[in-house]
């Protein structure tokens, strides 16, 4: 898995799909395609901008005394749309994994069950599921 996850590097998100599923009332999967052929599913994500976290799926449709519900999903998209991916890891701690972006971004995949909560495919047709990569 490592050494495909090494060859995301260069390569871009150019599409990511929310709403696939709720896995729990409110909160999105989401599924990005990169520009080499690579696949990634997840139900629990998170964005960080700057060095700070700054938007999870845990926010999607939340008011926080905002006058509508955050869409996060769409900023997501926004985000990491056509972003060049600098480097990728795989937390061999937590299961997590992380996609370092062009803009000073960063996307985690979160890990925290023993359930399947992400899934990555390659385009040598190998893949991996977050409960059998730790």
């Amino acid at each position: 898995m490592l050494e495909n996850l090494a060859k995301l590097i260069g390569s871009t998100a150019v599409i990511i799909e929310g709403k696939l599923y709720e896995s729990e009332p409110g909160n999105p999967a989401v599924a990005i395609t990169f520009s080499e052929g690579t696949r990634l599913r997840t139900d629990y994500w998170r964005l960080i901008r700057n060095k700070k976290a700054s938007i999870s799926s845990f926010d999607h449709q939340q008011k926080y005394g905002l006058p509508s519900p955050i869409d996060a999903v769409d900023t997501l998209k926004r985000e990491l749309q056509g972003k060049a991916v600098t480097g990728v890891r795989f937390d061999e701690e937590t299961g997590d994994l992380q996609f370092e972006l062009a803009n000073d971004s960063e996307f985690q995949a979160l890990n925290f069950t023993d359930y399947e909560v992400w899934e990555i495919s390659f385009p040598d047709g190998t893949g991996e599921y977050s409960n059998y990569a730790l």
